[in-house]
């Protein structure tokens, strides 16, 4: 398994006000999984955010974001995947 940071923009804080419920709970899901080891905006909250992933692939850790209210209604504006190299705990 690898690991893999997405960074988040938003749209619209109404959007993302308005789907924040549905998202949370996609994101409970994955974490329950044990794909998503953490998540959250960064410290204004307004700019976007940050997830971190334990997957086969980039392409899977799409499919998991691409699933995402957040992005099926719009509210991430855009979405960076990169593969993470983990040296230390």
């Amino acid at each position: 398994m690898a690991k893999f940071v997405v960074f988040t923009t938003f749209t619209s804080q109404d959007l993302r006000a308005r789907h924040r419920p549905e998202h949370r709970v996609h994101l409970r899901k994955l974490v329950d999984e044990g794909a998503l080891l953490l998540a959250g905006p960064f410290e204004d909250e307004t700019s976007g955010g940050m997830m971190i992933f334990e997957a086969e692939s980039a392409e899977a850790v799409s499919a998991m974001v691409n699933a995402d209210p957040f992005t099926t209604e719009g509210v991430f504006a855009s979405i960076e995947i990169r593969p993470f190299t983990q040296v230390v705990p």
